[in-house]
């Protein structure tokens, strides 16, 4: 048994590493979900690209996309009704999307940096910021560097750092590795496995199953895993309830990759925020609960600091 399994995974290795690149052929039309062009600044000699929609003369919100995706994937169904009543910038964090590749370690520090540049580059002293997932802990940390740049603060499916412990780190590093190895040698898999399941729970719509599968794709192994590696060092815990931002937080009860109880964590750490709880949602929550974020966002941004309440 041993031996034929050995003998799979050396075809399959030879395969990846010698046959063409796998391609999604959907049954249906296909089309982009989101046609919003942008242009690129610089931040020092780095280039980054920004969409933007809405009026330039209302009040900024700078959303910040997650790990390894870029601004699109993450908040296209959100963009056009945030635009009414608000000058939305959605920028491409470094390594992902159409801005710059800089192959170097980084902090999540150098995020929150990269995002204050973006904002001196757009002419914005100040805006609320909303940060998903991974964006949530460079808009954490963009309120703790740079103050003066955050008016109001919207935090969803993140946390004050993924992992509590020296340990936890340490698994979590070695995880990373080994799957920054399989990633080298192929990423289709993981890429399939993705869009499948994103399919199969009504965030991507058949008509943009190939889009998805594209951006998805086109990550760059190293460079993804590198951003791993950043938010498993990353820990706001010793000054985060210094933070004096109104602060929203949405949590996501049933997600599967920042887990409920750092989301909660989190709440409990910030001084006094709204909490809004998305009932049901996983971590795909901008894509599968984007009118109950909308909704969130709306009424915190619109409004003093209330209580938790249930969507």
């Amino acid at each position: 048994m041993m031996r034929w399994m050995k003998r799979l995974i050396l075809l399959w290795a030879g395969w990846r590493l010698l046959g063409p690149e796998p391609q999604l052929k959907p049954a249906e039309a296909q089309e982009h979900p989101l046609r919003l062009p942008g242009r690129s600044v610089f931040v020092g000699d780095n280039e980054f690209f920004v969409r933007e929609a809405g009026n330039p003369v209302a009040p900024p919100l700078v959303l910040v996309h997650g790990w390894g995706d870029h601004g699109l994937v993450v908040w296209w169904k959100l963009i056009g009704r945030l635009a009414k009543n608000y000058r939305v910038i959605v920028p491409d964090g470094r390594n992902t999307g159409k801005s710059d590749l800089l192959r170097a370690r980084y902090e999540i520090a150098d995020l929150a940096d990269d995002l204050a540049g973006i904002m001196t580059a757009l002419g914005i002293d100040q805006a609320s910021v909303a940060g998903y997932s991974m964006g949530g802990l460079a808009a954490l940390e963009l309120a703790h560097r740079h103050p003066q740049r955050v008016d109001k603060l919207i935090l969803a499916g993140t946390s004050a750092g993924p992992a509590r412990s020296a340990a936890e780190r340490f698994v979590g590093g070695g995880v990373i590795v080994l799957a920054r190895a399989f990633d080298r040698l192929s990423r289709s898999e993981g890429t399939r496995a993705r869009t499948a399941y994103l399919a199969n729970v009504g965030a991507v719509l058949p008509r943009h199953l190939r889009w998805a599968y594209w951006q998805f794709q086109n990550r760059d192994p190293d460079l993804y895993w590198l951003a791993g590696a950043a938010v498993n060092r990353f820990d706001a815990r010793p000054w985060i309830g210094k933070l004096e931002q109104p602060a929203l937080v949405i949590i996501n009860t049933e997600d599967q990759l920042m887990f409920p109880e750092i989301q909660y964590e989190l709440a409990s750490l910030l001084r006094d925020p709204e909490v809004v709880e998305l009932v049901g949602a996983r971590h795909e929550a901008p894509l599968t609960h984007a009118g109950h974020m909308i909704r969130a966002i709306e009424a915190f941004l619109g409004r003093d600091r209330g209580e938790i309440r249930p969507i």
